[in-house]
């Protein structure tokens, strides 16, 4: 039964690990696209060329992320606090049985 249980726990955050990797991977990736769009020679373009980097621009300053059921993003830091509460619970359930 305490395999089991081990086995179960480490698949389910190892789960978690993997979402939460995905969200911080694409949160990272989202703060990007508008310093590269910023880099690039905007200046040498057409108006509405450079209108386009503009909305490109400023559609990037809202950060894309995954959440759960938008309560909270998924992210490494929240990978690392579901593992603290998680564990947490594991001692208390250890400690009463």
């Amino acid at each position: 039964m305490l395999i089991k249980s081990v086995f179960f726990y480490i698949v389910i955050s190892m789960e978690a690990f993997i979402f939460c990797f995905v969200g911080e991977y694409l949160s990272s990736k989202s703060q990007k696209i508008g310093d590269a769009a910023y880099e690039s020679l905007w200046y040498q373009l057409n108006p509405n060329q450079n209108r386009d980097i503009l909305i490109m621009i400023i559609r990037s300053q809202k950060h894309l992320t995954l959440t759960v059921g938008k309560v909270m993003d998924l992210s490494l830091k929240q990978f690392a606090s579901i593992v603290k509460v998680s564990a947490s619970y594991v001692s208390v359930l250890h400690a009463m049985y």
